[in-house]
């Protein structure tokens, strides 16, 4: 498994367009990703600007192919021209029943 952990902050008067441009995405990738077994993106409660990505891909394939989808590509301009700075992006490896026992080191 492959978690991505990503924050965006968006321009000024530019959240709410970011904010359906998003959640549209979200849909689709739950809609046609059953290798994307967590995608959700959240606002924060304190600052509308910023938002926070939570991925989960199956497999390393599931990740790599997630960006080529149609969908999202066809809304990744309009997204990240909605994008203040550069995102801070963070592949993780999910822990999982191994690492109880240690074995996964």
């Amino acid at each position: 498994m492959i978690g991505v952990m990503m924050i965006v902050r968006t321009k000024p008067g530019r959240a709410r367009e970011f904010a359906r441009l998003t959640a549209k995405l979200q849909r689709d990738v739950r809609a046609n990703e059953p290798g994307a077994l967590i995608w959700q993106v959240m606002r924060a409660d304190d600052d509308p600007d910023l938002f926070y990505f939570t991925e989960l891909f199956a497999t390393a394939e599931a990740h790599a192919a997630h960006p080529g989808m149609p969908y999202h590509v066809a809304m990744s301009a309009a997204g990240w021209d909605c994008v203040e700075g550069e995102p801070e992006i963070r592949l993780c490896t999910p822990l999982t029943d191994r690492d109880i026992e240690g074995e996964s080191e």
